[in-house]
């Protein structure tokens, strides 16, 4: 992840818990953003990929995750995200990105989806 702040991390107000239920059984697969625990990412429940998206504020504990269906082309595109920031990532802790690919590494971080507003099916907590 670049090492500004995400001034804009995709999570979700409290008020969205309001007539979704608590899932239990939900396994974390991958998270990219990060703040003393995963903000967004996929995840697995009852045998399907679906997105997650923290609630604010971030220091409840335990920390709450809305779960929203997306399609199998939404979970490639974003898994295919995910390996290219970790790619990134490697090479940044070994030393070896010049600024064409800190630049190329930033565009990508910025390009991360947004499935916030996709169907949500509950919330679960970590």
């Amino acid at each position: 992840m670049p090492e500004e702040p995400d001034e804009d991390p995709l999570v979700h107000e409290e008020r969205v818990l309001a007539g979704l239920v608590e899932l239990s059984g939900v396994e974390v697969l991958w998270f990219d953003d990060f703040y003393d625990g995963a903000i967004d990412g996929l995840a697995r429940w009852e045998g399907r990929e679906f997105w997650f998206a923290a609630v604010y504020p971030h220091d409840r504990r335990p920390r709450r995750y809305v779960l929203h269906e997306i399609s199998a082309a939404d979970v490639e595109a974003a898994s295919a995200l995910h390996g290219l920031l970790g790619e990134y990532a490697d090479a940044a802790r070994q030393g070896r990105l010049d600024s064409m690919q800190e630049r190329a590494w930033s565009q990508a971080w910025a390009s991360r989806p947004d499935y916030r507003r996709a169907p949500a099916v509950g919330w679960f907590s970590d």
